[in-house]
């Protein structure tokens, strides 16, 4: 048996970064951004002022920016990595316009370019949470993510968004979008939060088509979620 039907599994226009990448993003108080030299301690400090409020959902915050050299080496390797071809993880900096303060992050990661999908991430410092940042950014950001590249946006056909089935935070942000709600997965995911709980846990799947969307609402239209 040849491998040749294998190419019938794959858009035959693949998906490719846009060159260059969508300008920056305006929300009513955010700016959505790539992370750019100097960020480092922004972030540190956006992580560490209240740590355990990103956790436990976000289980890079137990191992990773300990030390004020560990987001600056991360801000450069993110900076290094978008200029790459390859790239399939594009993270973001969610900033206050006026202050510059990093409020959290946001992006692109796990792109599956032969189906043009992508999967969108965020997560909220510790004292800005409860404000509705999340759903604000990430419909913004998903409105710029399913246009076309030639009009400024990332070309996705489709946007997914998973979330541990106990984080009502981030199915709320699924749910306030309309994001239809495609998968239950038991125990799919290992998830070692490091608070005695089983490690394997249950993995909701959310997604949205280019067509469900509402890009002057930055949500879904009316009845495409559902669960």
């Amino acid at each position: 048996m040849s491998d040749a039907w294998l190419s019938r599994l794959s858009d035959p226009d693949p998906w490719q970064p846009p060159r260059p990448l969508p300008a920056a993003l305006r929300t009513p108080r955010t700016i959505v951004r790539s992370f750019e030299k100097g960020d480092g301690p922004r972030l540190f400090e956006a992580v560490t002022t209240e740590r355990p409020k990103i956790l436990p959902w976000m289980l890079w915050a137990l191992t990773d920016h300990q030390r004020v050299d560990d987001s600056i080496y991360y801000v450069e390797r993110c900076v290094r990595g978008l200029a790459l071809p390859s790239c399939n993880d594009f993270p973001l900096a969610i900033a206050d316009p006026e202050t510059g303060q990093i409020l959290g992050g946001v992006g692109f990661h796990r792109i599956d370019r032969g189906s043009r999908c992508g999967e969108i991430g965020y997560w909220i410092r510790g004292e800005a949470q409860g404000r509705g940042l999340a759903t604000e950014v990430a419909g913004a950001l998903t409105s710029q993510g399913l246009t076309p590249t030639a009009s400024g946006g990332w070309g996705f056909r489709r946007i997914v968004l998973f979330c541990d089935a106990a984080n009502d935070a981030s199915r709320r942000v699924a749910d306030k979008l309309g994001f239809r709600l495609e998968l239950r997965s038991r125990k799919e995911r290992y998830s070692d939060y490091g608070d005695g709980r089983d490690p394997y846990v249950d993995m909701l799947g959310f997604a949205v088509l280019h067509d469900d969307w509402d890009f002057q609402q930055h949500r879904a239209k009316p009845g495409i979620g559902w669960s």
